[in-house]
């Protein structure tokens, strides 16, 4: 199960979001993959070490509306794909 979270800010470096992610996922982070940090778009996904559904949307829910670099994180779980849902 992956977590995908959007609204980086360009300002944030890969180590900084990863810092950030491992710091509030704890053992739920088995797996970090920022893409395009520092630039319009910036996104990560976090490998879940979850097997039960509910757990990605409840981890989504603690994540979406924090802070990281000025800019309020969009975290969203997605059980069925490893790649991003489209941006609205």
């Amino acid at each position: 199960m992956n977590l995908t979270v959007r609204n980086i800010a360009e300002s944030c470096s890969e180590q900084e979001v990863r810092e950030f992610l491992k710091h509030e996922l704890g053992h739920y982070a088995k797996n970090i993959e920022v893409v395009d940090a520092g630039k319009p778009g910036a996104y990560a996904t976090v490998e879940l070490d979850a097997e039960v559904p509910y757990v990605g949307e409840v981890i989504a829910r603690q994540i979406h509306g924090k802070q990281l670099g000025g800019l309020t994180l969009d975290a969203s779980a997605d059980l069925f794909t490893d790649e991003p849902p489209a941006s609205h």
